[in-house]
């Protein structure tokens, strides 16, 4: 049975519309060529838990690794609208060219991780994905980062398209465009915001912070967690972050496995 010319019209519409509704992370045009991040509308009733990064960072790995995973075991992540922000400490010149902290290869998996956050909306699978890079970033083995797909059971042609084709590029200009207007700007990563309240060093004890903030019935993962905390930078400390400026003597933390992490190749 041959299909009329309106009707194909139709079908392709509704496609369009059904995708469309159904994105966490949309990208529109700007006159200055950059791609604009914007989130799809969130539950009002939800706090907003955001995680500004960069993939070889050992703190954010370990962060991705060992505490966020947390909220989808304990159910937290209902209560959670969670977004996801892979550009850190990156630079960008007059050309519109990102310079990465650690290096190229940090670009090239903060690329391929905004492009999982692009082409797999939903929240599980970009995040299993994620996690999945990231523990190998965590154990120094981030070179093995691709059998990710196939641990996974996902298609790599996506990732690759949105790579290759300056997809993942205007994605990480948008990405640099929301940290850069981060108010207060971020001083380190991770760099963790609850209702865009930065949490500074408390990051770890960021479910305290969500419980606080949940205006409705508390679930049971938040039992225990209500305090009256103040989120305050701390100084004259040991935190686990990495700063903008790794060069400066009294900002630069490096521990011998940090610094191992580091000097391996991708």
């Amino acid at each position: 049975m041959g299909y009329s010319t309106s009707s194909f019209s139709m079908f392709v519409l509704a496609l369009v519309i059904i995708m469309f509704c159904s994105a966490q992370v949309n990208v529109l045009s700007s006159p200055s060529g950059i791609k604009e991040i914007t989130y799809a509308a969130a539950d009002a009733s939800k706090v907003s838990l955001a995680l500004y990064y960069e993939t070889l960072c050992p703190y954010c790995s370990n962060f991705m690794v060992n505490y966020l995973p947390r909220i989808f075991e304990n159910g937290l992540i209902d209560i959670i609208d969670l977004k996801l922000v892979p550009y850190g400490n990156a630079r960008i010149n007059d050309d519109k060219v990102i310079t990465c902290q650690h290096g190229p290869n940090e670009c090239v998996l903060n690329t391929v991780e905004a492009c999982a956050l692009q082409v797999w909306p939903a929240l599980d699978k970009h995040f299993n994905f994620i996690k999945c890079v990231e523990t190998f970033v965590y154990n120094s083995q981030q070179s093995e980062w691709k059998s990710c797909y196939s641990t996974l059971g996902y298609e790599e042609e996506p990732i690759n398209e949105c790579y290759n084709n300056g997809l993942g590029q205007q994605l990480e200009l948008g990405y640099a465009k929301v940290t850069d207007e981060l108010n207060p700007p971020h001083k380190y990563v991770p760099w963790v915001t609850v209702n865009d309240v930065p949490l500074y060093d408390e990051y770890y004890n960021f479910p305290t912070y969500v419980c606080n903030a949940y205006e409705g019935t508390k679930p049971a993962a938040c039992q225990g967690q209500q305090m009256d905390i103040t989120p305050e930078a701390k100084s004259n400390q040991m935190l686990e972050v990495t700063f903008m400026d790794e060069t400066t003597p009294t900002t630069k933390i490096m521990s011998p496995t940090t610094k191992a992490r580091r000097q391996m190749k991708f």
